[in-house]
């Protein structure tokens, strides 16, 4: 689905090209919200000048700089406390898979327990003044392959496993930063073994998903 506006938007429309991804979101007590982010993409040091006049950012810390993206953690202001959808999911069970945002928009994967519960994220955007799309609907579901192992997505144990091991590793980037051979080794497989398992675990994962 897709939330807009996302928060931080004016220090993200300062850098158009920088892409948020939410690695954690908490908040212990009456504390406003922290979320923690990679940021990737674009001028971190604009993005950083920004992010001081930012009404919706009160604080910001970068705990880890990194040649092609840098961690970052934010507290929000009253007003960020306000715009936030986060307290919702929580009082609805609602848990965020992969949350992402760029200048115009929050793209969020999740899993609802029940369609009240979407109903109820749509309620709070709209009250917050902001758009609410939902782009997909599915239900999950074992499915049975590869000789029985059950995967929600479709997946074997196997293709899970490499398709991890190539995200943590940053086979995906852009540049990337490891490479199949060492993938392989660290998995004890052969190279094609472990492209036959990444493409066949990728086309699983769009057909459960998106298809």
């Amino acid at each position: 689905m897709e939330i807009s506006p996302p928060l931080g938007q004016v220090s993200l429309e300062s850098v158009p090209d920088m892409e948020l991804l939410f690695e954690d979101i908490r908040s212990a007590g009456d504390e406003p919200w922290k979320i923690i982010v990679w940021a990737m993409g674009d001028d971190f040091e604009k993005y950083e000048s920004t992010l001081t006049i930012d009404p919706t950012i009160d604080t910001y810390d970068c705990l880890t700089k990194l040649p092609e993206k840098r961690l970052y953690g934010l507290r929000l202001s009253d007003e960020g406390q306000h715009q936030t959808i986060h307290t919702v999911s929580v009082e609805h069970d609602i848990t965020i898979i992969r949350l992402t945002a760029t200048a115009n928009k929050e793209e969020l994967l999740a899993r609802f327990p029940s369609r009240d519960a979407v109903a109820h994220l749509r309620k709070a955007c709209l009250e917050r003044n902001r758009r609410f799309e939902l782009l997909n609907l599915y239900k999950e579901k074992s499915v049975k392959k590869d000789g029985g192992l059950e995967s929600r997505y479709g997946i074997t144990t196997g293709q899970k496993e490499a398709l991890l091991t190539a995200l943590e590793k940053g086979y995906f980037n852009v540049p990337r930063e490891t490479t199949m051979d060492e993938i392989a080794e660290e998995l004890c497989i052969s190279t094609s073994a472990l492209s036959t398992r990444l493409r066949r675990g990728q086309q699983a994962l769009l057909l459960n998903t998106l298809a």
